[in-house]
């Protein structure tokens, strides 16, 4: 913003100011070329600078160079004053050149622009001296007045816009900081609701299996106790594998659930045909909570599918298990349970309709385990 208000400046006051004096005072300069051809000078480097500074690209020895050919410009348009005009209507340059300095240089050293201003007003003071005027005192005073209005105020901008810029800089790092520590303070939260929520679930659902068995309720060799030591043990195996970085979580889960069944020497296939979009976890869970309760009760062999469609994804299992594994009809969170079991064959699936247009993908990949 500080940039553009330089900018603004500058262009203001030369191509308005500089010019009405120019064209007033047309006659009086000696020669008139030399006052024109400076003036065009100065038009250039203003250009030139204003895009330069607007797009940050005032480096190096650049901003130096043009501030070197703007004072050499202003000292050849002194020259062409009338005598004794250094100080009065038909000078411009000499302040023109000072707000040079400050487009110039504002994001440069300060002794450079210090440099600048002194030189615009040793050029003043010598084009006094040469017409003779230096020796009175009022001369003196119009020139001691001239420079401290203008470079004073020219300085007094600059330490201004830095100081604005350094507020600026000091505001953007406080507000980087309190975003930082409130994305921390969200993720600390986030992380003790998961852990409540797994203790609830260890404590509702795995506590009261394993107080059973220890209280001797449960024996271990009953067929329901095993049917439920699977099932949650496979629902333990999903809940890890939830907050486990992979490329397609919900895959991911599906074969932590596939690992409980194997270890049970259970042959488990597994076939993924197209690309999976992002699936929040309360999807995923819905998805593979009807899979994970068949590949619990699989005897020997299951297969699970997962199929991609434009606007749905299915999961289905096969798996030689009863009925009594499936849940009933469910629809929840957008998603629908399905079975049917024929000859000692359970088949049961999951869909989801996925929100919203997507892309298909042409391609599929098979995954065999």
């Amino acid at each position: 913003m500080i940039s553009v208000v330089v900018v603004v400046i500058v262009a203001v006051w030369h191509f308005g100011y500089d010019s009405l004096i120019l064209v007033r005072s047309w006659s009086r300069y000696e020669p008139a070329w030399v006052a024109l051809a400076s003036w065009l000078v100065l038009s250039v480097v203003q250009l030139v600078g204003s895009v330069l500074l607007l797009r940050s690209g005032l480096q190096g020895r650049l901003a130096p160079l043009l501030s070197s050919v703007a004072l050499l410009a202003g000292v050849a348009a002194v020259a062409t004053y009338p005598r004794g005009e250094a100080i009065g209507d038909f000078s411009w340059a000499a302040n023109t050149v000072g707000w040079f300095g400050v487009l110039l240089l504002m994001q440069r050293p300060m002794r450079e622009l210090v440099a600048l201003l002194a030189c615009t007003i040793a050029m003043t003071t010598v084009a006094l001296g040469v017409s003779g005027d230096l020796d009175t005192p009022v001369t003196w005073s119009r020139l001691i007045t001239q420079s401290y209005t203008t470079a004073g105020i020219q300085l007094a901008f600059v330490l201004l816009a830095r100081e604005l810029h350094h507020a600026a800089r000091l505001t953007t790092g406080a507000a980087r900081a309190q975003a930082d520590r409130m994305a921390r303070r969200a993720a600390e939260e986030a992380r003790h609701v998961e852990r409540r929520r797994r203790y609830r679930y260890l404590r509702d659902r795995i506590a009261p299996l394993l107080r059973d068995l220890a209280e001797g309720r449960a024996h271990p060799g009953d067929d329901t106790v095993q049917r439920s030591s699977a099932i949650e043990a496979t629902r333990l195996r999903r809940l890890f594998a939830e907050t486990e970085d992979a490329a397609h979580p919900l895959l991911h889960e599906l074969r932590a659930c596939a690992d409980v069944a194997e270890r049970r020497d259970v042959d488990v296939t597994f076939v993924c045909y197209g690309e999976l979009p992002d699936v929040p976890v309360a999807v995923r869970r819905q998805l593979t909570e009807g899979p994970l309760l068949a590949l619990a009760s699989a005897k020997t062999s299951a297969r699970v599918t997962v199929v991609v469609t434009a606007g749905e994804i299915a999961v289905s299992v096969v798996a030689d298990a009863s009925a009594s594994a499936a849940p009933r009809l469910v629809r929840s969170a957008g998603t629908s349970v399905l079975f049917d079991e024929k000859e000692n064959l359970l088949w049961l699936e999951s869909r989801w309709h996925v929100p919203g247009p997507r892309s298909t993908s042409a391609s599929s990949t098979t995954t065999r385990w």
